[in-house]
């Protein structure tokens, strides 16, 4: 029989609807080739994110340990019997390692050194805050083990600094009459001295180079939770030794509780760290060291250190 119309047109039916699905499934894939692309785009954001969220971390830390020491909410050994009996004010050169050798107790070291730790750790955060967030950003994983790697990190980092305390320590020990004595008895050799030997560390090429290590650019790494200690252990001890001369030589004999020259040093050794003119920057401090030294030396003027309230000692 000859078809008509009317059988036709399911046939024709059929293949509108079909060309309809067809278009439906390119607009399905479309989308979800979209929604792809920018899950693939939301998960590149958190690269940008942590490396913001490591500097916001490592600041508001430093402002709140700057806090804590201002406010003399870390507890001194010492500290009572040092103002109210000796009458030595806190700011004093060597104040901190008298207190602690009068209470003279395993408990009394323990605290000075978390003391200590606490102010390095002020000082060397700003510092260390370029280097940690290119630490992070170099981690080829997720954000969790970026932010575990980092944290076994600075506790290797704040072990070595918290057990640098050691050194001031042992000048007291060794000194006649200890830092504070010492300097008292012969405050132009010994600040003169102190400012001297600073240049001229300053100046060598063994704090140079260690300082060009310090601010060289991270590898891309994995680092586990011991390989990341042991990282922060070593960084530790190269920053250290290149902030030698101006932590563990002019601070304890000039106050190490001295505001002044707290935030004088941490900026010292924050611009020195600077990638493109850090090293310029450390010659300089160097030789400015060493000539306010000679002056020292030669001129002998009113320093301005006090080594005792109007209580005396």
């Amino acid at each position: 029989m000859p078809s008509t119309d009317s059988d036709t047109e399911p046939d024709a039916r059929t293949d509108s609807d079909n060309e309809t699905d067809s278009a439906g499934r390119d607009d399905s894939s479309t989308r979800v080739d979209s929604a792809v692309r920018a899950a693939r785009d939301a998960l590149s954001a958190p690269d940008v994110d942590r490396a913001t969220a490591v500097v916001v971390a490592m600041l508001g830390v430093d402002a709140v340990l700057w806090v804590l020491l201002y406010r003399g909410a870390v507890p001194m050994p010492g500290a009572s019997w040092l103002m109210q009996q000796a009458g030595v004010p806190m700011a004093a050169p060597g104040a901190m390692e008298l207190a602690a050798f009068h209470v003279g107790t395993v408990e009394a070291f323990a605290g000075y050194l978390v003391v200590w730790g606490v102010m390095m750790w002020a000082m060397m955060h700003p510092a260390m805050t370029r280097f940690t967030r290119e630490y992070a950003d170099a981690y080829r994983g997720g954000a969790g083990g970026a932010a575990l790697s980092l944290a076994s990190f600075m506790t290797g980092y704040h072990a070595v600094w918290l057990l640098s305390g050691v050194v001031p320590l042992t000048f007291h020990a060794l000194l006649p009459g200890g830092i504070l004595g010492f300097t008292a008895a012969h405050t132009h050799l010994v600040v003169g001295g102190v400012l001297v030997l600073t240049g001229l560390y300053q100046l060598t090429e063994f704090k140079q180079s260690l300082l060009r290590s310090c601010c060289a650019r991270v590898a891309p790494h994995t680092d586990s939770v011991p390989e990341a200690v042991e990282e922060g252990l070593g960084h530790g001890v190269r920053c250290v030794t290149i902030c030698f001369g101006p932590f563990f030589l002019l601070m304890p004999f000039f106050g190490e509780m001295n505001f002044f020259w707290m935030v004088a040093l941490t900026a010292v050794v924050t611009v020195e760290r600077l990638p493109v003119w850090g090293d310029d920057v450390a010659t300089a401090t160097g030789v400015v060291s060493l000539l306010a030294g000679l002056v020292v030396l030669a001129a002998r003027p009113d320093l301005g250190l006090r080594f005792a309230t109007s209580m005396g000692m």
